[in-house]
């Protein structure tokens, strides 16, 4: 909800100067009478404008950007922040993308994108706010989250060769839980090894099973059940 406080010889003058402010029409706003107009006495004394403070609603995308904006400004990052709406498996999602210079990206991503996801999940929190359902927003800089993903496959793609090579479970360094579902999507389709999430947050992390060693757990699991 944006909300605009402003001042006029007339209730109406107030309100269409507010209106103009938020950028809104009339039927989009609710309006508040803060305090009604008074005549001036002999037209020079004791005259008081109108005051009303102008409420109008959001779309998440709206309340995310407007957020995103001023969360990235008071970082001290100067910044533009590009809304596209995408559908993932099936899932309308809002991607935020920030545009800023090279030397503010390492503040806003972050290690390995944990500044990045903070900013993620508050934008969410807000977007969806005055939102009657759930709508998934992305936020990226930098193209961060694709490069990102490209050098966990690669990671993924060398551990899994190693654990098959050598017949011993390879464990990963400890990821977000983002970052171990692209490690389990990447390897869930290989036959000759198996992904599994051991340890507590936030040092869970995954390793990867040679496809033998991890039938024989199965194995001994049943066994014992």
């Amino acid at each position: 909800m944006k909300r605009m406080i402003a001042t006029g010889r007339t209730v109406e003058e107030a309100v269409t100067s507010a209106l103009v402010r938020l950028g809104a029409t009339r039927s989009q706003a609710t309006v508040r009478v803060i305090t009604e107009p008074v005549k001036a006495l002999f037209g020079f004394f004791g005259g008081k404008d109108a005051e009303v403070e102008v409420s109008v609603m959001q779309s998440p995308d709206e309340a995310g950007k407007e957020f995103l904006s001023e969360l990235l400004s008071h970082m001290g990052v100067e910044s533009r922040v590009h809304v596209r709406q995408q559908r993932v498996d099936g899932n309308e999602e809002i991607q935020m993308d920030i545009s800023c210079d090279e030397e503010h990206l390492p503040v806003v991503i972050g290690r390995h994108g944990s500044t990045l996801d903070a900013i993620q999940y508050l934008v969410n929190i807000v977007g969806n706010r005055e939102n009657s359902g759930f709508i998934k927003f992305s936020v990226d800089a930098g193209d961060y989250r694709q490069r990102r993903k490209e050098g966990l496959c690669r990671i993924a793609e060398r551990a899994a060769s190693r654990a098959v090579k050598t017949g011993k479970p390879v464990l990963l360094d400890a990821m977000s839980s983002a970052d171990r579902k692209v490690v389990h999507t990447f390897l869930q389709n290989r036959s000759d090894v198996a992904t599994l999430s051991e340890g507590v947050e936030p040092n869970r992390r995954v390793k990867i099973v040679p496809a033998e060693k991890s039938a024989n757990t199965h194995a001994r699991l049943n066994h014992s059940r």
